[in-house]
């Protein structure tokens, strides 16, 4: 019998360009689908599947907010100012002791298309979060 440890959903990191900047508290949107059309020549009764092109699904960076580190918003500027600039983001993960790297993600040519920031309300507790959205062009598992 395999000896299997499920990975845990707090151990990870996100790297942009090389660079562990932290604080990320979610990612979502690592998912991707391809195109699937038919084959139906040749003497075979039944339509073969043939996968096509991939698309991948907009990835979703969640971290706390610190007023000090503008990165994102340094990211999300430039395509605010029509000058997008590409990035490589990898999400690493970590096995169970939260050490040792089991594997990652790797997105390429990676490129903004929104940036948020949560609600303020002074009668509410808690942390002040931004996101930014990414589409990206390639991905590989590392």
């Amino acid at each position: 019998m395999a000896d299997y440890t499920p990975t845990m959903k707090t151990n990870f990191k996100v790297e942009i360009d090389g660079v562990d900047y932290g604080n990320f508290t979610g990612v979502s949107g690592l998912g991707a689908s391809a195109e699937i059309t038919d084959d139906i020549g040749g003497v075979d009764r039944n339509a073969r599947k043939i996968p096509g092109k991939v698309k991948y699904e907009t990835v979703t960076l969640t971290r706390n907010c610190d007023p000090k580190d503008t990165i994102l918003r340094e990211w999300w500027k430039t395509v605010e100012r029509g000058t997008p600039l590409r990035k490589a983001v990898s999400v690493v993960l970590f096995d169970r002791n939260g050490v040792d790297e089991i594997a990652r993600r790797n997105l390429f040519e990676c490129v903004p298309c929104g940036w948020d920031m949560s609600d303020l309300n002074s009668s509410e507790a808690g942390s002040i979060t931004e996101s930014i959205s990414i589409v990206y062009e390639d991905g590989d598992w590392a």
